[in-house]
């Protein structure tokens, strides 16, 4: 069931950019960031929600294997997509498992020529990227590569301040590191600034270089759990120097050629969407008031910079739950949240104040008391989600284009994962 309506606002018309083609090294955009804090939020607790049920410390015991999931509903489903048409240009989703199928769209691909939204079109994937990174890791560790207990230091001598104390490389992973993150100050969050500096470079090293800084946001690393970047653009330093490899060539060699995920990819420095796609757009505002949409379709791939659609993302997912990248000492890491506190938790997030991230995923426990994994990202003009349950019953892939640059549309967002798993 698919809606090809067309996206109309009165204050901003559809302009492209002219983008420029260049070739360019390891970079990243500032909003790969996300508050994935307040998205799981939203999905929990709020937007009419019920608050959510306290979060285990331990994976397992949050869930509810075998319990019956409600029947989807096609008219939620699509309710559900077509509910933000004054903030995205197009919403792309797909629901698989054996508790139910479901796809949709909703409005437009290119806002100029009406183009509809493509049933398998590409999107940028962001801090989805994270859980790639992760299992890389993790498959290195299990090859006796790395040591999950061991500082990073001594894998990538030089990196961090040597005022810092010993970081776990496992702390990279799932958010208790301490390692402080980008600010507004370090790279253009302006919607003009984005334009302007959508195809600048910014290697991993000098991301990182920036970001330690600030203030660490806690002293010992393992004390507590806060989303962010910077781990991950460490652990992908790590990735390089084991291997020689870009993270993006080992993602590619290990999990995207094995899996066969044909449309997947993990651009270094192609700028432009491979095959068909729905454009990203971000609006500007306009010296006479209102804003135009400009066309950011193009833009430097960046740290979070893969490229997928939904089927790909549904058989990565399938194949990592099952066992099939990762033997189950390392598999378990997906799924060991840490039992400390989360930084500036409260009793409306998934883990009521505590931690709810594994090793690059997160858990969300539902309004009903079912218990979901999965990873969201975004960045300038796309965002997108994964989520499934544990046995892989239901699983759900999304993409939106929003219109404000990079980030959660959350009410959005509550309204896919609600309408999906508890409709």
């Amino acid at each position: 069931m698919t809606s090809k309506s067309k996206v109309v606002s009165s204050d901003r018309t559809s302009t492209a950019a002219r983008p420029r083609r260049r070739r360019m090294p390891l970079v990243t955009l500032s909003c790969v960031a996300l508050s994935c804090a307040a998205l799981a939020t939203a999905v929990t607790g709020t937007a009419g929600s019920a608050a959510a049920a306290p979060a285990a410390p331990a994976a397992v015991s949050a869930e509810r294997a075998g319990s019956p999931l409600p029947g989807l509903d096609p008219d939620v489903l699509q309710r559900a997509v077509s509910s933000a048409p004054d903030r995205v240009t197009a919403v792309l989703a797909q629901v698989s498992g054996p508790a139910g199928r479901w796809s949709g769209t909703y409005g437009v691909a290119d806002t100029v020529t009406g183009e509809p939204v493509p049933a398998d079109g590409r999107f940028r994937l962001g801090s989805v990227t994270k859980t790639f990174i992760a299992t890389v890791v993790l498959q290195l560790a299990a090859e006796g590569r790395v040591d999950l207990d061991e500082p990073v230091q001594r894998y990538v001598p030089g990196v961090l301040p040597d005022g810092y104390p010993p970081i776990p490389v496992r702390s990279l992973l799932n958010f208790t590191s301490s390692l402080p993150e980008l600010t507004a100050d370090d790279l253009p969050t302006t919607p003009e600034g984005i334009v302007e500096h959508r195809f600048d470079d910014h290697p991993l090293a000098e991301l990182v270089a920036k970001a330690v800084r600030h203030d660490r946001p806690f002293r010992d690393p393992g004390e507590k759990q806060v989303y962010g970047a910077t781990g991950y653009y460490v652990a992908g330093m790590l990735i390089e120097k084991l291997t020689g490899h870009s993270y993006q060539q080992e993602i590619t060699n290990r999990i995207l050629r094995p899996l066969h995920l044909r449309h997947t990819t993990a651009p270094e420095t192609d700028t432009t969407i491979p095959g068909p796609h729905s454009h990203g757009y971000i609006a500007v505002p306009r010296a006479g008031g209102g804003t135009q949409l400009v066309d950011i379709t193009e833009q430097n791939p960046g740290a979070g910079g893969m490229i997928s659609t939904t089927g790909d993302l549904d058989r990565f997912l399938t194949a990592l739950f099952r066992g099939r990248l990762l033997p189950p000492a390392r598999m378990a890491e997906l799924f060991t949240v840490p039992d400390v506190p989360y930084l500036g938790g409260t009793s409306q997030d998934p883990g009521q104040g505590r931690a709810y991230y594994g090793a690059g995923l997160m858990r969300v426990t539902l309004p009903d008391g079912a218990t979901v994994w999965g990873k969201t990202g975004s960045t300038f003009g796309y965002t997108d989600g994964m989520f499934t349950t544990r046995d892989l019953r239901r699983r759900l892939v999304y993409s939106f284009n929003p219109t404000t640059g990079g980030g959660n549309d959350l009410a959005l967002v509550n309204r896919l994962v609600s309408a999906a798993f508890n409709p």
